[in-house]
Parts: C-alpha cells; sequence; structure tokens
C-alpha cells in the first residue's frame, strides 16, 4: 500500500532540495561527462539511469572528486522514490546509499568551501559564509524527515514498512545528537499527549497507541519512558484497589514484554528513563516476592519442600529486582511512593529468605537417606540464614534446633580419626 499525495509532496521537496545543493557543487569532472552523457533517454535529461550510476561509482573507486557523491546521491534518492511509488522493496537499499552518500558530503568540510568558492563566482560578488552553512545545517533535517513522515504514514497500515523507514534514519550516517533528534519528531505529538492521558486515566488506551509507536522504534529511549511511565501510573492507581491482583500481574507482564528488548539495544538508561525503569523494577520485585496487591507472603504458607525452594528462587529474584532498581535510581527511598524499596532490600527481603533457607535445611535434615552433599548444602543455607538471626528471635531458635540436628545427622569421627 502507498500513499501517492504524500509521496509526490515528499519527492517534490527532494527535488527543492536537489536544485539548491546543485547549486552550491562545482561543474562535473571530465571523468563525469560520459556519465552525464548517459542521463539522456529519449532526448531528456533524466535524474539517474543504470548506466550513469554505474559509471560514477567507477569514477569514485578511482578516486573522483565529491562531485560524483553528490551525483550518486541524487541518483540514488532519484530511483528510491521511484520504487517507493511502487511499494518496492529494493526502494530500501538505495534509500541507504542515498543517505550513506549524503552523509559523507555533510561530513566533509572541503565539499562546503568549494561550494562556497562556486556560490561566490557565480553571484560575482562575495557570499557571506552563512549561507552555506544554513544549507549544510538543513541537509540532514531535510533528508531524514520524508522517512519520518512515510512511518508515520503507514505505522498502522503497513508497520513493516514504516519500521523500515525509521531503520533507515537510525541507520543512517549522521551525527547522534541529528539521529536522536529524528527520533524525538517522529513521536514529538503523541508523547506529547501521554502526561494529559493518563491523568484522565486513559492507561490502555495509550498504552495501544504507544506500543504501535514502539514496534516502529523499540530503542527509542522517549518511548520506552513514556511506556514505563504510562504503566507505573497505572499500576499504582490499581494498588489502591481492592482484589486486582491478577490485573497489576497481567499489566506487568505486558509492560516488560513491550519494553525489554527495546532496553536490551538502547544502552545503559539515564536520567528520568532510568527512573522510570528503577520503579518497574520495583514493582517486579513486588511480583517475584508475592506482594502485589496482598501482604507480604509468609513462610508459614509453606508446606512442601518444592513451594519453599521455587519462594527462595523467586525471592532471590525480587532481591535482584530490587537490588538493580537502587543502581538506577540511588535516591528512590526518598519518594513516599516507593519509600519500601529500601526495608525491602535491608530487612524484609533477607529475613524471608533466612527463613526459606532455614526451612529447606530443616527438609534435607528429615529426609531419609541424605549423604555428604545434603548435609554440606544444609550447613550452607544454615550458615546464611544464621546473618540475620540477631534481629529475629524465633529464627534464631528455630536455625540452633536445626543446627542441633545437623551435628546429629554428620557422621562422628571414630577414635582412631581423633588428634
Amino acid at each position: 500500500m502507498t500513499a501517492e499525495p504524500e509521496l509526490e509532496r515528499l519527492a517534490g521537496e527532494l527535488e527543492r532540495l536537489q536544485e539548491e545543493l546543485s547549486g552550491l557543487v562545482a561543474a562535473a569532472a571530465p571523468t563525469s561527462a560520459a556519465a552525464y552523457e548517459a542521463l539522456r533517454r529519449d532526448g531528456e535529461l533524466q535524474p539517474w539511469t543504470s548506466t550513469a550510476v554505474r559509471l560514477w561509482e567507477e569514477a569514485l573507486a578511482a578516486g573522483a572528486d565529491t562531485g560524483v557523491v553528490h551525483h550518486l546521491a541524487i541518483a540514488h534518492h532519484a530511483r528510491a522514490y521511484d520504487l517507493e511509488a511502487a511499494g518496492d522493496d529494493a526502494a530500501f537499499g538505495h534509500f541507504e546509499e542515498a543517505l550513506r552518500h549524503w552523509a559523507s558530503l555533510y561530513a566533509d568540510p572541503d565539499f562546503w568551501r568549494r561550494a562556497h568558492e562556486r556560490l561566490n563566482g557565480g553571484m560575482g560578488v562575495a557570499v557571506p559564509g552563512e549561507v552555506v552553512e544554513e544549507a549544510r545545517a538543513r541537509l540532514p533535517r531535510n533528508l531524514l524527515e520524508p522517512h519520518l513522515t512515510l512511518a508515520a504514514r503507514f505505522r498502522l497500515t503497513d508497520p513493516r514498512r514504516a519500521r523500515a523507514h525509521v531503520r533507515l534514519v537510525t541507520g543512517s550516517a549522521f551525527p547522534a545528537a541529528i539521529v536522536a533528534e529524528a527520533r524525538v519528531d517522529l513521536v514529538r505529538d503523541v508523547l506529547g499527549g501521554v502526561p494529559r492521558a493518563v491523568a484522565e486515566g486513559r492507561f490502555a488506551e495509550t498504552l495501544d497507541i504507544l506500543e504501535t509507536w514502539l514496534l516502529l522504534d523499540p530503542a527509542g529511549h522517549d518511548l520506552l519512558r513514556a511506556v514505563l511511565f504510562t504503566g507505573r501510573s497505572w499500576m499504582e492507581r490499581l494498588r489502591e484497589e481492592r482484589y486486582a491482583t491478577r490485573r497489576m500481574d497481567d499489566l506487568l507482564v505486558r509492560v516488560d514484554r513491550l519494553v525489554g528488548p527495546g532496553l536490551a539495544s538502547a544502552g545503559t538508561p539515564s536520567g528520568e528513563l532510568a527512573k522510570e525503569l528503577a520503579r518497574h523494577e520495583f514493582l517486579l520485585a513486588l511480583r517475584s516476592f508475592g506482594a502485589l496487591g496482598t501482604a507480604p507472603p509468609s513462610p508459614d504458607a509453606l508446606g512442601s519442600r518444592a513451594e519453599v525452594e521455587e519462594a527462595l528462587r523467586a525471592a532471590w529474584s525480587a532481591s535482584r529486582h530490587v537490588e538493580r532498581a537502587l543502581e538506577l535510581y540511588p535516591e528512590m527511598a526518598d519518594d513516599p511512593r516507593y519509600a519500601e524499596v529500601g526495608e525491602l532490600r535491608n530487612t524484609v527481603l533477607p529475613r524471608y529468605r533466612a527463613w526459606l533457607g532455614a526451612l529447606s535445611a530443616q527438609f534435607l535434615l528429615t529426609a531419609f537417606g541424605i549423604g555428604d552433599r545434603e548435609l554440606a548444602r544444609a550447613r550452607q543455607l544454615l550458615d546464611e540464614a544464621g546473618e540475620y538471626t540477631a534481629a529475629d528471635p524465633e529464627l534464631e531458635s528455630f536455625v540452633r534446633s536445626l543446627e542441633n540436628l545437623l551435628s546429629i545427622r554428620e557422621p562422628q569421627p571414630t577414635r582412631g580419626d581423633e588428634v
């Protein structure tokens, strides 16, 4: 599916840009004369032909100047728009080549110096250098903006094609700051409406919309932050409701699925993204701990060794989420909504793990036929639990009783082994 009126407008913008830049470029070198001739078809000058592109590429490989790079950029771009209008995926290869050449020109001071010299010669008067610098500054934005427009146009009707246009932007060789600004431009309008939508409680609708944009740019920091913000705000509302545990669980799973791939490739989070991710990690900790919308779990509710071991794995997972949250946002405990994160890390989770470890040791020590490996594991669990007995007399008494049992179960040295 194509958007012909939009493509015609964008192609017109490209033609205007090319005419502007062509006026800045020196006349073709002799090595390009044959390529110019190859642009003529049925007596008319074409923006590209296969023969002209081949000749320019050969000239470039032989060390031709930046004028040839400019011709190749124009030719590949023109070919790309013809293919895009036909819905042909081959357009993306030509777009990529064109953007690569344009980025090379943008970064080449000699190209712009010669352009300035040509302007001075053509005008017959000194042209301020700002004229050329302004053209140079506008170049990346003018070249990337059509891909943002097409990505937005195809977002719902052809997401695959929309993603391909975004990848052209994110994979371009223009400076990182320019690419980052283009990514912001892609979602500026939709993100601008997120705070109001969240304040009005339109959480599900907002997440649905953000998901369609996140499919286009999974690693976009602003999109990731918006998804985390929306999910976290919804969770805060649900935590005030009774019987919402299942809904909160499902919401956390969805948000984690949406942001996971992008966070894995987006680099180390910082700023507001890091803070939102920290809040998400805290909520994941509560989910692992089994304390979403309910009182913290109690070791007394566990009746089998398998249940204890599963609870111990979940508790360690919760601890990792808490540690991750505080790495991302060290001042998180200062936020009244998340003050319990410090207590979780320092008191609640260590004590719970200690009880679970002691219970697991009890199962080992009361089983029949245990060997040295099981006894060593029981000793390890009791040692770990013993680190937290000082603040819990009941746990201390339980651990001591198990240590006595362990001393009975451990093999006793024979008289010949005594020193």
